[in-house]
């Protein structure tokens, strides 16, 4: 967890592979409160770039806020947000079931990513399995420069899949300027794909199931 006052340095966190990488904050999702620290968090940075590698067992992943762009390609997130039950994930709970275990130890408010007011986004050939949420990205892009949301796959998570978020329900912010492309989507709660506020924002040829 950095948090700067002044963004003036850029850096790259790289793996040898999702298979071969992983960066937790605990050995499991109920360790050592693993479940309620974020992963990685970076605030105020310049260009910051995470590909190659699996994140686990933490609140968020990965959390980047106030930066100039975000890269993030071909990461693993799972177990984040939630200790990835597998009878609370596969849609076979009833409505009780679920509530039950959203307000247990179980879970907590988190998810595979929260990338915030970051003003450029690329998200390319990720996986997301058995988290709490998906794919969240909050205030982000601008008009100058399309960001990309694509090629990636988000399974069974409580929340939505893809969520384009705002810091308000008034319409006066969200994200400006996403391409969100070629995801595929199976088993996510609540939606697909959500998108709160913003402009300019296109959601074409994805998969999405269940």
């Amino acid at each position: 967890s950095i948090d700067r006052t002044t963004a003036t340095c850029s850096f790259t966190i790289e793996g040898s592979g999702p298979d071969c990488t992983f960066v937790q904050a605990g050995t499991s999702f109920g360790a050592a409160n693993a479940g309620t620290n974020n992963v990685l968090f970076f605030r105020d940075f310049l260009d910051v770039t995470f590909k190659d590698f699996t994140i686990r067992n933490g609140k968020y992943g990965l959390y980047p806020r106030s930066c100039t762009s975000c890269t993030v390609n071909n990461v693993r997130f799972v177990k984040l947000g939630s200790d990835g039950t597998a009878a609370s994930h596969d849609l076979s709970g009833s409505q009780q079931d679920q509530a039950a275990f959203w307000a247990g130890a179980s879970t907590s408010d988190g998810g595979a990513c929260r990338i915030r007011s970051v003003t450029q986004v690329q998200v390319q050939n990720c996986s997301v399995d058995h988290c709490a949420r998906g794919l969240r990205i909050q205030d982000s892009g601008s008009d100058a420069t399309v960001s990309i949301v694509s090629g990636n796959r988000v399974t069974r998570v409580l929340e939505s899949g893809i969520y384009l978020a705002a810091g308000s329900y008034t319409g006066t912010d969200g994200c400006i300027n996403f391409k969100i492309s070629s995801n595929n989507v199976n088993s996510c709660f609540n939606n697909g794909i959500l998108v709160i506020g913003g402009h300019r924002i296109s959601v074409v040829s994805n998969t999405i199931i269940g």
